[in-house]
């Protein structure tokens, strides 16, 4: 069963791709105004998966049959 809050996160982290996809394919008035859409999207992908990685670190380690760490 999957964790409910690592999905959570999973999917806020996908919506913003699809946001900074979404802008990357717009249209804007200026080059500049494009840009600082598009930094503020990256801004917030990038605190997405900071949250969803901080999150997973809480998770009990799973190993695989040989030893190595999951």
């Amino acid at each position: 069963m999957a964790c409910p809050i690592c999905e959570r996160w999973e999917r806020e982290y996908e919506a913003t791709i699809r946001a900074i996809y979404t802008v990357v394919d717009g249209e804007f008035n200026s080059v500049e105004e494009k840009l600082r859409e598009l930094f503020r999207w990256q801004d917030l992908r990038d605190e997405a998966i900071e949250r969803f990685y901080e999150h997973k670190k809480t998770h009990p380690r799973r190993r695989f049959n040989d030893g190595r760490v999951a």
